[in-house]
């Protein structure tokens, strides 16, 4: 059987949820999600999940706690999941026409924009690894993301034999990542797979000391 490695672009594959109004499927098992999506004679052979801890800010300071309890119910479901972290930064937001510093027209605080970091790098590190030591057959990308262009041009010029496959969140379609010179197949994820693929509403698992521990699914994705 041909093996399968999925790589997730967190942050890419959270937004376009949200932007489509389906904050209802952000409790996303996601290995069942990457078993559903990859070819049916292939196995799923490794599950990367790419994402980095966010910051609290005013507008939504519980945001951490909502990932936080996200990731301890991937991690208590999937352990066999690999979870590569990134960086969170905010960063002071600037004038284009004068690059003067923006401050708060009401408060005087300092505009500042949260940027995600590393997500594309640790993606075409581990994509471009995998495909170096044949890790794998097919690489499924579920991102939408135009920072990837030139790295499926070269995964698809280096390994012309291997399938490369872009799974598009919702609202995330893009066309720069469509082309034979950049993927051997593409399509948009439908609301039924993020549908059959949830965790109930509250996971449990035991402690290395025994102890039961729940965690429930934040009100706010309900």
């Amino acid at each position: 059987m041909k093996r399968a490695i999925v790589y997730i672009d967190g942050f890419n594959l959270y937004h376009g949820l949200k932007d489509k109004g389906w904050k209802k499927y952000l409790w996303l098992d996601l290995q069942a999600f990457a078993a559903s999506i990859i070819p049916t004679d292939h196995q799923l052979t490794k599950n990367k999940y790419f994402t980095a801890r966010v910051k609290a800010f005013l507008d939504d300071p519980d945001k951490p706690r909502r990932q936080a309890k996200y990731l301890d119910a991937i991690t208590a479901n999937s352990p066999e999941i690999e979870i590569v972290e990134g960086r969170y930064q905010a960063f002071q937001s600037h004038c284009r026409h004068c690059d003067h510093d923006i401050y708060c027209c009401n408060c005087g605080e300092p505009h500042v924009k949260p940027i995600e970091k590393k997500t594309d790098v640790n993606i075409a590190t581990a994509m471009l690894v995998d495909a170096f030591e044949n890790h794998c057959d097919t690489q499924i990308l579920v991102s939408g993301d135009s920072d990837y262009e030139n790295l499926l041009k070269e995964l698809r010029r280096l390994f012309p034999k291997k399938q490369l496959v872009i799974a598009f969140p919702p609202k995330r379609k893009n066309n720069r990542l469509i082309g034979k010179d950049k993927c051997t197949e593409w399509f948009i994820i439908e609301e039924a797979t993020f549908q059959k693929c949830q965790f109930e509403n509250v996971v449990t698992f035991t402690t290395r000391t025994g102890k039961r521990v729940a965690i429930e699914k934040p009100v706010e994705w309900s």
